[in-house]
């Protein structure tokens, strides 16, 4: 071997070396080992040992290289994989005759090939191949073929440690706008979609247990059309992910057909072709209040799943940042459970507080929950905002609870009250603000409560509020009341239809009523948001 020749070689690979672009470096080393060896093509193909295959990383010397960038290659037969299996050199002179499956790369006549492993800290990192050769210089390919491993090995960890202060901090932002939400579909919907993303996975899909059957519930999928969810079910002893929500283990499969516990009939059902699973459990702590306030324990709400990482396969690394993302994930979405509860129970307990009122005559029975869904219609007519409405909601719900210190004489009257029973019953809005003042949470209601028999133009009672001193919140709820007081059964007069009384509160807006307010109950009305007592559903 010529000395002179062998400097140059060398000389070169370090210019090449210096390159700070890693793709250019590891092109430019293969039309290295390409002139070296007088050969037609090269490649470098990198271990998966997770998935038991070869990906191509670079290809040179034929037209459709980008094309073959990243394809992977089975190693059984192939001639990658007999080069890992003999930890050596394989030099090929008759492809056809040793039925040993090369790359595919395309060239023609494809014949001689050399196919050089590449070792990094006494572990097989990959291999170099060579094809149609004319000068098989094994030593010096090996030489050249550590190079670019040593080069590669020092882009990767600089690569993976960019990704992974990337991926955190895509995860603390993440979870930050989970956390500023406690509407559980849009936590939920986040959590699949920020996994899904995370991980660079083709789909993702999120489970919950069912605390009645057990079974592992799917509550969204970026796969499975919204419809489907609710029939997908899986038994907790079948499947990856009833395994991961009964164990608490996570699991990664790198391929779901040599895992005996893939559960296909999923994808069957829902014909989605699933290569590969990165699983890990939702995991939260119960919270128990009562005689053992605040005692908790750790429990398993369902699982998360990555499925079919694009461009290779889930890694140990995936996993940590998924187990991370997944264990925030649950808090807040038991969170937003807790929340949902305890909102669901105070509205269940006020609305049995203004029933029991209503029921003091028969006939105002329900009248407090037609008006809270009359507010709320025209509420959303308005284009309020969510926080707004809900107040509204609760407000309208709770309008005449000052009804409860006015005697059951004046309330069941059954004809017209006179001078002195009228400034009785025209205490009350008074008597609920009273009242409900003492509840912390419902001070935004207070306004709802005070103002709904107040009129713009100063008129009503029992303050004589007019323009702006008239909340919004008691504008709507005074529409809302008169509506449905008009429209139903009283004991001097009977229920007028809905057409005339909106006539009726069109002709008073600006005196009694908010002309804005009106318009929008007459939308909803017109829109088949709102129905009136008697009227079918």
């Amino acid at each position: 071997m010529d000395s002179d020749w062998l400097l140059s070689i060398l000389e070169r690979a370090n210019r090449i070396a210096s390159s700070s672009q890693l793709d250019d470096l590891l092109g430019q080393m293969l039309d290295l080992v390409i002139d070296v060896c007088e050969a037609k093509a090269a490649a470098l193909c990198l271990f998966d040992c997770q998935a038991g295959e070869m990906v191509c990383r670079v290809v040179r010397g034929v037209e459709n290289s980008q094309k073959l960038t990243g394809k992977r290659i089975k190693i059984e037969r192939s001639l990658a994989g007999k080069t890992l299996a003999q930890r050596g050199p394989i030099l090929i002179e008759d492809l056809d005759a040793s039925q040993i499956d090369p790359i595919e790369i395309g060239l023609p006549d494809l014949k001689r090939a050399l196919s050089i492993p590449l070792w990094l800290h006494d572990e097989l990192f990959g291999v170099v191949q060579v094809f149609n050769f004319v000068n098989p210089e094994i030593q010096i390919v090996q030489l050249l073929g550590n190079r670019m491993a040593s080069e590669l090995d020092k882009a990767l960890l600089i690569q993976a440690s960019e990704q992974r202060s990337e991926r955190f901090k895509a995860l603390i932002d993440i979870i930050g706008r989970i956390g500023s939400s406690l509407d559980r579909d849009q936590i939920l919907k986040m959590i699949i979609e920020s996994a899904r993303q995370l991980l660079n996975a083709e789909a993702g899909s999120l489970f919950l247990v069912d605390e009645v059957t057990g079974e592992l519930v799917l509550h969204f999928a970026t796969n499975i059309p919204p419809e489907q969810w609710p029939s997908v079910r899986v038994p907790p002893d079948k499947g990856i992910i009833g395994y991961v929500a009964r164990t608490g283990e996570t699991v990664l499969v790198p391929d779901t057909q040599k895992d005996d516990r893939y559960y296909s009939n999923v994808a069957q059902n829902v014909g989605f072709e699933t290569r590969s699973i990165l699983a890990v459990p939702l995991r939260t702590r119960q919270v128990y209040l009562g005689g053992e306030r605040g005692s908790s324990e750790e429990r398993i709400i369902g699982g998360l799943e990555a499925l079919n990482k694009a461009n290779g396969t889930f890694d140990a690394e995936d996993a940590v940042l998924l187990e991370t993302f997944a264990n925030q994930a649950a808090t807040v979405f038991q969170i937003a459970s807790l929340y949902a509860n305890t909102e669901e129970l105070f509205i269940d307990v006020v609305r049995a507080m203004t029933a029991a009122i209503d029921a003091k005559d028969p006939y105002t029975e329900g009248h407090s929950e037609r008006v809270s869904d009359f507010a709320v219609a025209i509420a959303r007519e308005l284009d309020l905002k969510t926080e707004l409405i809900y107040h509204i909601r609760i407000a309208g719900l709770l309008h005449d609870v000052g009804k409860i210190g006015i005697s059951d004489n004046v309330l069941k009257k059954p004809g017209q009250l006179n001078m002195e029973e009228f400034e009785e019953i025209k205490k009350h809005p008074k008597i609920g603000e009273r009242i409900m003042r003492e509840v912390r949470m419902l001070q935004t209601e207070l306004a709802g409560i005070s103002q709904h028999h107040e009129w713009v133009d100063g008129t009503g009672y029992p303050s004589g509020l007019c323009g702006e001193g008239l909340s919004l919140t008691g504008r709507i709820i005074a529409v809302a009341d008169v509506f449905d007081a008009i429209t139903s059964d009283r004991p001097y007069r009977a229920a007028q239809p809905a057409n005339m009384v909106l006539d009726h509160l069109r002709a008073e807006t600006g005196s009694h009523f908010d002309r804005a307010c009106v318009e929008a109950l007459v939308r909803a009305f017109q829109n088949g948001m709102i129905r009136v007592q008697g009227e079918p559903l």
